[in-house]
């Protein structure tokens, strides 16, 4: 491949030559590539072979990244336990960051988990003025992402207790939580699990969960938008914010899951229709679909 390359490299190019002189008007002449000053046909086979051997080994890394499996919960029990727990400390750090939050729910799902809370409206100490709930942003979930990673680094201890459904009862009405007398309420099995984050944090959960905080891989957590959704999908209940993360169990493995997620994104047939004007869509008393081309799929 090198020696064809080069041999390519070395190959005839024309020369024009001015109208009215006595030499030919194009004149063949062999030429050379001139690599960083060199000029022969070795020189530009060993350049050759080397920019081959790049090309090569980084379309070898690309196969190999693209054939690799990522982890899921179903197939590995620690990354099970460990998005659960992550979603542990995530409610804990909102709470902590907004001590107005109410947690609800928080189970794992494929590529990570998420915790649904209730924002109430809060009155100003100051003025006695109601405020709305908060709407949380990008900027809110980098402050929640920096409070779990504090509680990470603190290696809170995982500890697992059971006790009495009126024993349960009793503590979720010392912290005012109500959605939490709800869940318990759904409960029909007895002793009540909870799970603890040391003795800072609590929330009624059946596990598993990892030994400790300080087990969660800071750098292969992230947090990634903010959805609503109405408690128990009832619409005329409350509404929450839920919180969508995902986890993994070191920061390759985060790092491949983006890469395939915005590879995903590109190849998203509602963009690229809109990308390359295959289709428009018009929103007016009635939804009009004009379809530009009829070869999208």
């Amino acid at each position: 491949m090198a020696s064809f390359f080069a041999a390519a490299c070395a190959r005839s190019v024309s020369a024009f030559v001015p109208i009215g002189s006595s030499r030919p008007l194009i004149k063949k002449v062999n030429s050379a590539i001139t690599v960083t000053g060199v000029s022969n046909s070795r020189s530009v086979s060993n350049v050759s072979s080397r920019l081959f051997s790049a090309v090569v080994e980084k379309d070898a890394t690309a196969a190999a990244e693209e054939e690799e499996e990522l982890p899921t919960n179903e197939s590995d029990i620690d990354l099970l336990k460990l998005r659960h727990t992550s979603a542990h400390v995530m409610a804990m750090a909102v709470q902590q960051t907004f001590p107005e939050a109410q947690v609800t729910i928080g189970p794992w799902i494929d590529n990570g988990f998420y915790y649904d809370f209730f924002f109430p409206e809060t009155t100003d100490a100051e003025t006695g003025e109601s405020v709305p709930s908060r709407k949380l942003t990008d900027a809110d979930l980098k402050m929640v992402k920096k409070a779990m990673d504090k509680i990470i680094s603190k290696n809170y201890p995982i500890v697992r207790e059971e006790v009495s459904r009126e024993e349960a009862k009793k503590r979720i009405e010392e912290i005012g939580e109500p959605f939490k007398l709800e869940i318990l309420d759904s409960i029909k099995t007895e002793p009540i699990t909870i799970y603890s984050i040391g003795e800072e944090w609590w929330d009624l959960c059946a596990g598993p969960h990892v030994e400790s905080t300080g087990q969660l891989p800071k750098k292969a957590i992230a947090l990634q938008s903010v959805a609503g959704a109405y408690w128990r999908g009832d619409e005329n209940r409350e509404m929450l914010q839920r919180i969508y993360a995902t986890a993994w169990k070191d920061p390759k493995q985060l790092k491949l899951y983006k890469k395939r997620m915005e590879e995903a994104k590109k190849r998203d047939h509602r963009l690229l229709g809109k990308k390359l004007d295959l289709f428009s869509i018009q929103v007016s008393s009635l939804i009009h679909i004009t379809v530009a081309s009829l070869w999208l799929y």
